[in-house]
């Protein structure tokens, strides 16, 4: 994995860090900028949002925060519809005055897909819309999320997702927060009206050239998609350095946490850099399927919102723990405790060992994720760090190198603590 975590520290502290560990045979830590007192996570205002509040009934969108994608060649998948922005009747089948993406003047964004001919399975026999913040607002971590009412329908493919903008698809990396399809989707894996799906593609050298984690998330009770109460359903991600944790609803409930720990071989991960929105309502294709003649014309996808917020400052865990004991051509392991304030939210704990050969592991128990501890509402958490020999390590003893191994933890905001946990 080319982009994987770093320690970020001084490559020259590594010696020293090993040798004061094994002086006072004890771990050493150290913490960028950990605080007296560690407050829990908070999140403050919007640093971005569009609210869709105008109160004119069919405004266009904001055209200082969106753009529009506009075409229809079926967008890589086979897709049906044409692409359309506001004020135009171009390309063909575009409306001008039946505008796909509008302002209802109550506080919401209407994306529309309008059947515009009578065949409902051939390209460009609906029209609908496909906004994006791309050349006007990029952005890089903080808790992105929108609510919305979604519609349903056969054929009907809503989505609010970011792609990454470096290279070309799918180098930049591709973050969905939500997605539906039909329950009888044409690929077999359908959701219906009361499950959503959650999705990070990055660049990898398999053959496909792309690595894929996704969860799906299912409604409590009878909740669906295109519920009247509450109007509409939070769709969010919570974005950080070298994690992402998707939720519904909820901020403080991720249903789904993806770590670069998590790719796959082959994959890198691309999460660290700036990516865009887009909101769009697709129909047909090789996912969902393709539309009836029971599919509703219009169809809307309903957005109360857009919003980002930026998280608080959260300091790296204090952390501790016993050496390291080499046993050999044996797998080693040694227990890190953890210490934050409650409230703090989810630690990502990276582990690196420059022995050649070598690997380490860490395991907090989390049944989201392995790689991180949990401190939304307990102060004190525990990893488990194991050192796994490779063949050169074997043949050479890895306690006799004495390298030490290197544990970053890193909080939502950013910032990290490391520990060094001597070998002997």
């Amino acid at each position: 994995m080319e982009d994987k975590p770093v320690r970020g520290q001084a490559a020259f502290l590594m010696d020293a860090i090993a040798l004061l560990g094994r002086i006072v045979g004890i771990a050493v830590l150290l913490s960028a900028g950990f605080g007296a007192t560690v407050g829990a996570q908070v999140w403050g205002e919007p640093v971005w949002s569009d609210e869709f509040d105008s109160s004119e009934a069919g405004a266009a969108p904001d055209t200082s925060k969106w753009t529009f994608d506009v075409g229809g060649s079926g967008w890589g998948n086979h897709e049906l519809e044409v692409y359309c922005a506001p004020g135009t009747s171009a390309p063909a089948h575009c409306d001008a005055e039946h505008p796909n993406a509008f302002q209802d003047g109550h506080g919401h964004l209407i994306i529309r897909a309008l059947k515009v001919g009578e065949e409902p399975a051939r390209v460009g026999s609906w029209t609908s819309a496909r906004l994006k913040t791309l050349g006007l607002k990029d952005f890089q971590y903080g808790r992105m999320e929108s609510c919305i009412k979604l519609p349903v329908g056969a054929g009907l493919w809503p989505a609010f997702w970011m792609l990454g903008t470096a290279g070309k698809w799918p180098a930049g990396g591709e973050i969905d927060i939500m997605e539906n399809i039909p329950e009888s989707g044409g690929s077999g894996a359908g959701l219906g009206s009361n499950k959503t799906e959650s999705t990070i593609h990055g660049p990898s050298t398999s053959a496909k050239g792309l690595f894929s984690l996704t969860q799906i998330f299912t409604f409590p009770g009878a909740q669906r998609i295109d519920d009247a109460t509450p109007t509409c359903h939070v769709y969010g991600a919570i974005w950080s350095p070298f994690v992402v944790q998707m939720y519904v609803d909820d901020w403080r409930e991720p249903f789904f946490i993806r770590t670069a720990s998590d790719v796959p071989g082959g994959g890198r991960w691309v999460f660290d850099a700036p990516f865009y929105f887009l909101l769009n309502l697709a129909v047909g294709g090789d996912w969902p399927g393709p539309p009836n003649n029971a599919t509703p014309s219009p169809a809307d996808m309903v957005v109360d919102y857009v919003r980002v917020y930026n998280a608080s400052r959260v300091d790296g865990p204090m952390m501790s723990a016993p050496a390291l004991r080499a046993r050999g051509d044996a797998a080693s392991s040694t227990i890190v405790e953890l210490r934050s304030a409650a409230g703090t939210g989810f630690v990502f704990l990276a582990c690196e060992l420059e022995t050649s050969g070598s690997k380490c592991s860490v395991d907090t128990g989390n049944a989201l994720n392995a790689s991180v501890a949990d401190f939304r509402s307990s102060d004190l958490q525990r990893a488990k760090i194991t050192v796994t020999p490779g063949e050169a390590s074997r043949q050479s003893d890895i306690g006799a190198a004495k390298t030490p191994v290197m544990v970053t933890a890193y909080t939502v905001s950013g910032e990290q603590s490391i520990i060094a946990i001597p070998i002997e």
